[in-house]
């Protein structure tokens, strides 16, 4: 389908889908059913080498690239949604380190990290700081021998599973934005405590916590970049993970899209298959265009940020139009199922419970129009056009 997937990239997709539809799919539904953090498969994919898709080779990562990231992501959000953002949620915390992790925290960290034998999360949103992160209220306090750290996280996914936490803290209350520092806090810190799993309507299987710091000590040198440049690592991180969200919402479409074609092609009505009504036909199309363009859109940013590109406009554009046409992919795909897709027994059911979240977490469909509209206006008063 795209010219970005050369044999290479093909191999490794086949040789990942064909773990994914035969290991990961049968028991989504249990686990979905039951809220059960997904620890197997996700010991699992890290045998098969993928919690280190663009780790470079010397810290024993694959040393690939975003591209191939994304197609990873996509297969296994196909397979189970849950599962998908367990696995994008270590990219998340895996990133803040392989970006702006000092070279001394990069040999320590990173080698585990490529080999899933150690986990960060990242600690960013809070009850009174979601998109503005300004707000932060967490507290980082500067002493003789390093920092002391009081303050809540919520939705703070894979905490408990995790061997550290990216935590952003005000370290200037004073200068907002750039008043934030970054922090890598391992999970055993004393003064660290977790709710039990938050309640959610999908991705159930992925466990996000609230995340309660009272007077943790870490030493000086768990800074991650220097002290008032947490605001800027935190957003660009999340520049790459919004073409990773983009990456899971598209694997759901195309679930979402196998599922309503299968259905529509076994379901008879008025003496033949309904994919012969104009009607189901439609609907068919519109999902398939949705599900293509989002798809798009995610590749062409994940190549802008092999580049090394400024992908803030490509990552926005990629996540804003994946989520929604996700949601939309999905909800057409259970009509087309009608009183069918409804019921908890079918797995269109779950797929709408899961899609949802994409408009919202790693910033809102709204969140990201406001980007691109801020960029757009950037450009034309740079360069007098924005194409």
């Amino acid at each position: 389908m795209f010219d970005l997937l050369d044999d290479q990239r093909q191999e490794f997709r086949d040789t990942l889908r064909e773990f994914c539809r035969k290991e990961v799919m049968p028991g989504a539904a249990r686990r979905d059913a039951e809220a059960e953090y997904p620890a197997t498969l996700v010991s699992r994919l890290a045998d098969m080498g993928l919690m280190g898709i663009t780790i470079p080779e010397e810290f024993g990562g694959l040393g690939l690239d975003m591209v191939t990231q994304v197609l990873a992501m996509e297969e296994v959000a196909y397979a189970d949604a849950s599962l998908g953002s367990v696995f994008a949620g270590h990219y998340l915390g895996m990133e803040t380190l392989r970006q702006f992790g000092s070279s001394e925290q990069r040999k320590r960290y990173l080698p585990g990290l490529a080999t899933g034998s150690y986990r960060v999360a990242f600690a960013l949103t809070e009850p009174d700081a979601g998109s503005d992160i300004s707000r932060i209220r967490t507290r980082a306090t500067a002493g003789p021998d390093g920092w002391t750290l009081s303050g809540s996280k919520t939705f703070t996914s894979n905490a408990r599973e995790s061997d550290g936490l990216v935590v952003f803290a005000m370290t200037d209350p004073d200068a907002g934005f750039r008043g934030i520092t970054a922090f890598l806090v391992p999970t055993d810190a004393e003064g660290l405590g977790f709710s039990s799993p938050i309640e959610k309507l999908g991705i159930r299987g992925e466990h996000a916590y609230e995340v309660s710091l009272d007077g943790v000590q870490v030493e000086r040198g768990a800074t991650l970049g220097e002290p008032g440049g947490g605001g800027r690592i935190a957003l660009e991180v999340l520049n790459s993970a919004r073409i990773d969200v983009a990456a899971l919402a598209n694997g759901v479409a195309m679930r979402a899209l196998d599922l309503a074609t299968g259905y529509a092609s076994t379901r008879i009505q008025f003496g033949r298959p309904i994919r012969e009504l104009q009607a189901i036909q439609l609907q068919l199309a519109e999902i398939d265009t949705l599900v293509q363009s989002g798809r798009l859109n995610a590749y062409h940013a994940a190549a802008l940020r092999d580049r090394s590109e400024d992908v803030r406009r490509a990552g926005s554009i990629a996540k804003y139009v994946a989520s929604e046409n996700c949601f939309q992919a999905v909800d057409k795909a259970l009509q087309i199922h009608g009183g069918y897709g409804y019921v908890k027994e079918s797995e269109i059911e779950r797929l709408y419970r899961d899609c949802r979240i994409f408009r919202i977490y790693e910033g809102t469909s709204q969140i990201q129009l406001l980007t691109i509209a801020k960029l757009l206006a950037q450009l034309h008063d740079r360069h007098g056009t924005v194409v």
